[in-house]
């Protein structure tokens, strides 16, 4: 079983502008609300927050029901606890030619082919141009195409660009993360990958905020 957890986060708390401001510190404490031998070969554990106004939101996909109290208690209300829900309910749902709303946190990268080398370097795709052409890429194994309006432009934007720069285990390893939000319009071309794209997540640095993708229905 699949869960999708909904969590309000109270910036004015000092765990929360921990959170909000490390994404290795918010993976730490996504993890720990999971013991230490889940089975995350249907459905990993991935995370994301949204901004909405005066909202800040984490969403948690995972095998099983989170237990999220530590985080309620030290970056959220108590008033406002976490919401989880059977994730494989909606799941079920899925099937092809469905169109839905989408949102994505990505980490758009590729990986450059050096002579000598046996392992490509990865760099980060940096312009909104480039950002939308690795989802797109990406959508054709991910169970989705991306829909076009009337001018045959593809429902897909950019809204939010962010450069990451944290620290990793003792402080002694500098991580940098370049993220791209998505926002558009997607039909499901592939009921059972995009099913498992949902619970898998798309792209890289998923421990740190990126990668799940989260619909809703299609205005």
């Amino acid at each position: 079983m699949s869960t999708l957890t909904k969590l309000y986060l109270n910036p004015l708390k000092r765990g929360a502008a921990k959170l909000l401001a490390n994404p290795q510190a918010m993976h730490a404490a996504v993890r720990g609300a999971f013991p230490p031998d889940i089975d995350e070969s249907q459905s990993r554990v991935l995370w994301r927050v949204d901004h909405r106004e005066h909202e800040h939101v984490l969403y948690i996909v995972g095998p099983e029901k989170p237990d999220t109290q530590h985080i309620v208690e030290q970056a959220g209300w108590d008033t406002r606890p976490a919401q989880s829900a059977d994730y494989s309910r909606f799941l079920e749902q899925i099937v092809n030619g469905q169109k839905w709303a989408f949102e994505l946190v990505g980490n758009p990268v590729e990986s450059i082919t050096i002579p000598g080398k046996s392992r490509g370097k990865v760099v980060p795709h940096v312009t909104a141009a480039q950002q939308c052409e690795w989802l797109l890429k990406k959508s054709v194994a991910a169970g989705f195409s991306i829909t076009v309006d009337e001018n045959e432009e593809p429902m897909l934007s950019v809204v939010e660009r962010n450069n990451l720069r944290f620290s990793k285990g003792d402080g002694a390893k500098r991580v940098s993360i370049r993220t791209a939000r998505f926002r558009g319009q997607l039909v499901v071309t592939n009921a059972k990958a995009l099913n498992q794209s949902l619970q898998q997540g798309i792209g890289r640095a998923r421990a740190y905020g990126c990668g799940l993708l989260t619909l809703a229905p299609a205005e």
